[in-house]
């Protein structure tokens, strides 16, 4: 996940796949494809000024997530958890709600 963050910033569509079955993300002149193990989720959503990202196993029991203006990796209870809605911009923090905690 950490590798989706370093190079998902130009990113501006919502994407959500199977990452072990290749997903491609990104706008026409910037798109990079992620590929996880079998078995992993990707969920994207971006704006031309940030982006939030959460990934999880189907067989797991955590989803783990972050966004272009947090430091930390946030975790929750459960797969596919609902990741926040506000895309953020510059430095600030997405508005992670109930059930997440930052690792």
């Amino acid at each position: 996940m950490l590798a989706i963050v370093a190079f998902a910033g130009t990113v501006w569509a919502s994407q959500s796949g199977d990452a072990s079955n290749g997903l491609t993300i990104g706008t026409s002149t910037n798109t990079y494809t992620v590929k996880g193990s079998k078995g992993v989720t990707v969920t994207y959503d971006g704006a031309a000024q940030g982006y939030v990202l959460g990934s999880y196993h189907t067989s797991g029991t955590q989803t783990f997530g972050s966004s272009s203006g947090d430091t930390k990796i946030f975790k929750s209870d459960g797969t596919n958890a609902t990741l926040p809605s506000t895309i953020p911009t510059g430095s600030e923090s997405a508005t992670w709600g109930s059930g997440w905690a930052a690792m």
